[in-house]
């Protein structure tokens, strides 16, 4: 790894973290390049200016997980088990990289257009997971809906099960980074996300 190179990821790796701790409007340039230990100049140097920097560290959270779901996507199987599998993984990923969640709602709650990194990573998640959804209306194991909408339910609860640690804690009683309780929450997803989706005959009485 070069200086240049070097300088450059420690100050993304030290804005991610304050970016996500803190929020955009509460880190300056100069809180990140004093944790970074680099000159003030630095940050214009590599990034630009601090919105610049602001998106570059978003996008260091959101690609790796868009690829993760495109990946899981494009994989074989079902349209429900393909569904299935890319809550599984949404949901290891945001237990490994707890960011995302954390920085998406403080977005959702501002009053400011959501960055562009974040509003592509939306389109490109649900997008992958609409197509999913179309396969299982064609096949009819997908209940009828707008396929965007549905997508958004699928999506929307991995994301609120890892940003709502501590409501699972205070409503279960339980520590919900254990194990066990990881497995649980995971199964509990997967059955809740299949049956809201699934094209389930109605029996009449």
């Amino acid at each position: 790894m070069t200086d240049t190179t070097s300088t450059r990821e420690r100050i993304l790796v030290v804005a991610r973290e304050l970016f996500t701790a803190r929020g955009f409007d509460s880190v300056s340039i100069r809180d990140i390049v004093s944790a970074a230990h680099v000159n003030l100049g630095a940050v214009t140097y590599h990034f630009g200016s601090k919105e610049a920097l602001y998106h570059a560290a978003l996008e260091s959270m959101a690609d790796p997980f868009a690829a993760r779901i495109a990946e899981l996507a494009a994989g074989p199987g079902a349209p429900l088990d393909r569904i299935e599998g890319i809550i599984r993984g949404a949901l290891a990923h945001l237990l490994d990289n707890p960011e995302p969640p954390i920085v998406l709602l403080r977005e959702l709650t501002s009053d400011r257009p959501l960055p562009p990194p974040i509003a592509a990573l939306m389109r490109r998640n649900l997008g992958a997971v609409s197509a999913i959804i179309v396969e299982g209306q064609k096949d009819g194991t997908i209940r009828a809906g707008d396929p965007a909408l549905l997508a958004i339910t699928v999506m929307s609860q991995p994301f609120f099960v890892r940003a709502a640690r501590r409501v699972v804690s205070v409503a279960l009683g339980v520590d919900p980074n254990a194990a066990e309780q990881q497995a649980r929450i995971t199964e509990h997803v997967v059955k809740s996300v299949r049956h809201s989706i699934a094209n389930t005959p109605q029996v009449s009485s």
